[in-house]
């Protein structure tokens, strides 16, 4: 049996991908991003609200295990995990901005990703924004925090009336006063320590501020200090939240490139795998989210599940039938398969080394990089 004949065909699997949300100040490189991480060709310009409606796109996640373990294979089809990502038109101060607008699309992500701009460019010209970034970080939180007051202040008020005539709902009033007043101080709702019936009661208002925040420093091509750029970010952003620097720039002419010359680019700045590969760590850094993998003739495939899922779960992603009748899982890690030529030969090679490959029950807890096969029963 194949590791993949325990799951139906991919034409039944249904996975819904995280979902991440770009916003910035107008010029701040948004756009460029969202294209060179999507492939998508969305309108830029060296003028503000070039975006003036929101964007819709995929990114599809780099990895090169994956790819080279589906050719030892022989798979078919090769599936990577991915990304939604929805690029908000401009923002500009004081809420005047034309993304303001858009701003409840946001409520809808699982997390919200800021641009700052943190490069001087004469052919971009500066805007509300300018280009020191842990001012537009600041500014950028404020908008988020006045746009969930806003919100909970009409909640608060609401529902103190329906508490008052009904004691069953008063701890949920108690919750949205408490997040209220959290806000009031300039507090982001994810720097407060909340307990499961205050998350429960703060849900219906779908805040921005409480979901993982990620910061993206649009730097120069040629930028030498980011780390100092990046440190100075992390100091006024809630504790938690995930900063990266990336050129925007960069990652527009790599777009264009074939995978080879683009790895050569990314080798010569220094830029490792790229901007889709560092933000694809950020965002699994925010949503604690890790990626296992399934592999086989037919399909090799790269999962996302969250950190601390068991093997149930994980098999839950493949397909709901698969949790339902689990019985156990064959395991072993991405980097073990490739470096023994595959599935089989990792099978063989375990018959000496035990350790290589294991079978584990409804209580493992899923790692990063497993390559599992689902044993089942309908």
């Amino acid at each position: 049996m194949d590791p993949t004949t325990a799951a139906p065909p991919a034409a039944t699997l249904a996975l819904r991908m995280a979902r991440i949300g770009l916003f910035g100040f107008p010029n701040s490189g948004k756009t460029t991003l969202f294209n060179a991480l999507t492939g998508l060709d969305a309108p830029t310009g060296a003028h503000p609200y070039t975006t003036t409606s929101p964007n819709i796109g995929v990114a599809r996640l780099p990895d090169s295990r994956l790819d080279e373990l589906s050719a030892l294979e022989g798979s078919a089809e090769t599936v990577h995990a991915t990304l939604d990502l929805l690029d908000l038109p401009a923002m500009a101060k004081a809420g005047e901005g034309l993304g303001t607008g858009f701003i409840g699309r946001l409520r809808d992500m699982d997390a919200l990703a800021a641009v700052l701009r943190a490069h001087d460019d004469p052919s971009v010209p500066l805007d509300v924004g300018g280009s020191d970034p842990v001012a537009q970080a600041e500014e950028l939180l404020v908008e988020l925090i006045l746009a969930d007051l806003e919100v909970f202040e009409r909640r608060r008020d609401r529902i103190a009336r329906e508490a008052s005539a009904d004691p069953r709902i008063r701890p949920v009033s108690e919750a949205v006063a408490a997040g209220t007043a959290a806000l009031e101080q300039g507090v982001a709702l994810r720097s407060g320590q909340w307990s499961v019936a205050q998350r429960k009661a703060f849900s219906d208002l779908a805040p921005l501020t409480i979901v993982p925040g990620i910061w993206v420093l649009n730097v120069a091509e040629d930028e030498s200090d980011a780390a100092s750029l990046v440190a100075a970010v992390e100091r006024v952003v809630p504790r938690g939240d995930t900063v990266v620097a990336i050129s925007a720039r960069i990652e527009e002419e790599a777009a264009q490139l074939d995978p080879t010359d683009r790895q050569e680019l990314y080798e010569g700045f220094g830029l490792g795998d790229g901007a889709l590969a560092a933000m694809v760590r950020a965002a699994y850094d925010a949503l604690g989210l890790l990626s296992f993998y399934t592999v086989g003739p037919k399909q090799s495939r790269a999962w996302t599940v969250r950190r601390g899922a068991t093997a149930p779960e994980a098999a839950g992603k493949i397909h709901s039938d698969l949790k339902r009748g689990f019985i156990r899982a064959e395991v072993a890690s991405l980097d073990d398969l490739i470096a023994r030529g595959g599935w089989d030969e990792t099978k063989v090679a375990a018959k000496s080394r035990p350790g290589l490959m294991r079978l584990e029950g409804k209580d493992y807890v899923v790692q990063e990089d497993d390559v599992i096969l689902v044993r089942f029963s309908v």
